[in-house]
Formats: structure tokens, C-alpha cells, sequence
């Protein structure tokens, strides 16, 4: 399980230019995409992806701000779609990893070569929650 952890700290500090945060008061809601196949084919197997040049993934975590501490991972309820410039709308659908001290929830998405993707995200911290809100786009390519 530390394995992932190490795997996404890599990824994250590897493309921090990719990593984005959104606040909201007191929370935080990061997201950003990377290629399925910069997962190790054992991480892939063990949580249910498929590495493949044609899939992206989609990871988001909720974050509880401590002053002088690390953010406090926080367990939520995330929904997303993802919509190509033809209007096309595909929902997301995540698979929460909760190792403790890290709450991940990964969504595979399709895409082609030379492709703009636009992410919508919600996340809540229970049903009756404020949703916490993001929109993004990325130009995505496949691997050669």
C-alpha cells in the first residue's frame, strides 16, 4: 500500500506543473491527470487499471488545512465527467484508495492523439455537503 503512496508522491512532485489545488476555506481539492501507463503494471493490477497508451487517469484528493502540520486527508463523495470538443460527455467513475494516511480517488478516462479533454469535478465531504467545484481542460496526446 506505501508502494502507491510512493507512486503518487512521485508523480506529483515529478509533474507539480500538472497538479492543481482549489480551496475552499478551510479545505483543499487537488486534481491532475497523468498517463495510466506511469503506473508499475503490479500498482495497476492491484487497484483494477488498465495501463494502455489510449487511457489517462484522473486523480483527486481532498485535503483538511493544519496550521504547522501536513493537510489531513479527507474521506469524500467525487463525481466528475469528462467532455471532448465535440460536446461528447463521458461520466467518470472513481475508485477510492484510502491507505490512512492518503485518501486517492482515481477515474480512467479514453483519449486520443492530439485531443482537449474539459474536467468537471465535485467533490463533497458528506451528501449534505457545499460542493467543492472544479473545471479544467488538458491537451492530452498518445504515447508512440
Amino acid at each position: 500500500m506505501k508502494l502507491l503512496i510512493t507512486c503518487f508522491a512521485l508523480l506529483l512532485s515529478t509533474f507539480s506543473m500538472a497538479d492543481q489545488v482549489k480551496s475552499f476555506g478551510e479545505y483543499d481539492l487537488h486534481f491532475n491527470t497523468f498517463e495510466s501507463t506511469f503506473l508499475t503494471p503490479a500498482i495497476a493490477t492491484q487497484y483494477g487499471f488498465t495501463r494502455s497508451k489510449g487511457l489517462g487517469l484522473l486523480n483527486v484528493a481532498v485535503t483538511k488545512k493544519q496550521t504547522g502540520k501536513l493537510p489531513l486527508p479527507q474521506p469524500a463523495i467525487v463525481n466528475g465527467t469528462v467532455t471532448n470538443l465535440i460536446g461528447q460527455i463521458v461520466k467518470l467513475s472513481f475508485v477510492t484508495i484510502d491507505e490512512g494516511d492518503a485518501i486517492y480517488y482515481i477515474a480512467t478516462f479514453t483519449k486520443t492523439n492530439d485531443e482537449i479533454l474539459r474536467f468537471s469535478i465535485n467533490a463533497k465531504l458528506n451528501a449534505d455537503a457545499i460542493p467543492m467545484e472544479a473545471n479544467f481542460q488538458r491537451h492530452v496526446y498518445v504515447e508512440k
